[in-house]
């Protein structure tokens, strides 16, 4: 499966954080790529999330979401479940289309494989 960004915005952000803080990014665990993966995908979460993370991990609870739009809630949800080992979002949920839109969905599945797959998914290159 390829690994698809929702944005070029997402692409560029993503690519860029990994590439400034993580040495290696094939020995970063998946959880954690999934995690970044996820909160760089809408640009209001990743402005509030970027100050929570580190070069290999993730404070979710210094984040503050008042003001998030449902996707950037759905987004965070997922990253904070992939991260920690939780389930916080239903399929119910995710299959509304009401609540998440269908591009959030699929970059909700692509964090979903990354999570499961790592990073070579997407042909990093170190």
């Amino acid at each position: 499966m390829k690994i698809k960004f929702k944005s070029a915005w997402h692409r560029k952000t993503f690519t860029e954080y990994i590439t400034e803080n993580v040495k290696n990014p094939y020995l970063s665990r998946n959880e954690y790529i999934a995690a970044v993966f996820l909160l760089s995908a809408d640009k209001f979460l990743w402005k509030r999330a970027r100050r929570a993370l580190t070069g290999y991990s993730v404070n979710f609870s210094g984040l503050n979401l008042s003001g998030i739009s449902t996707e950037g809630y759905a987004l965070f949800i997922t990253a904070k479940a992939i991260y920690r080992g939780g389930v916080d979002i239903s399929l119910h949920e995710l299959c509304d289309a009401d609540l998440i839109d269908d591009s959030t969905v699929m970059t909700i599945f692509a964090g979903v494989m990354l999570f499961r797959n790592g990073i070579g998914l997407l042909n990093w290159r170190v």
